[in-house]
């Protein structure tokens, strides 16, 4: 009884190169996590890359594109004209973000994925670093506001 306890350990151990290799291919998957164990590394590159992209805020400037250079050029109530103005000018902004796709899509093989990704986060941490410093000194010594919403429209012109 007991020799053959130990034989099947012993088999067990003589064989569990071949037997457990076998036997881990064999079973059903263990879930998602399990599958995803060999590109994990890859996997965490992409969705630190999506993060740091959404962190970035280029969203952000994209979005409000339209009140920014509606406070930069405007201040007070804006007129329908200079409304339509202020959106026209941010075709422009949408038209720079196209060129740079294309650019950086031209680029990506001869200069490499990292660089351009580490040299486009450099530029859009300085534009938006330049962009709170221009906030920041309207705000300070300019008297603006941020934010610069749809309320201001209420409002009546200031100095008149």
């Amino acid at each position: 009884g007991g020799g053959g306890g130990g034989g099947g350990t012993g088999g067990c151990g003589a064989e569990g190169g071949g037997a457990s290799g076998g036997g881990v291919e064999e079973l059903p998957p263990l879930g998602l996590v399990a599958q995803l164990r060999p590109v994990a590394a890859q996997l965490r590159l992409g969705v630190g890359l999506q993060a740091l992209q959404q962190l970035v805020g280029i969203n952000t400037i994209m979005y409000y594109s339209t009140p920014i250079l509606r406070q930069a050029f405007f201040s007070g109530a804006v007129s329908e004209e200079e409304r339509a103005f202020v959106i026209w000018l941010s075709a422009p902004v949408a038209c720079g973000q196209l060129v740079g796709c294309i650019v950086g899509m031209l680029l990506i093989d001869r200069v490499g994925r990292r660089p351009l990704v580490l040299s486009s986060l450099a530029l859009c941490a300085l534009s938006l670093a330049l962009q709170g410093a221009n906030f920041w000194v309207d705000h300070t010594y300019c008297g603006g506001e941020l934010g610069g919403g749809a309320d201001d429209d209420a409002l009546p012109p200031s100095g008149g």
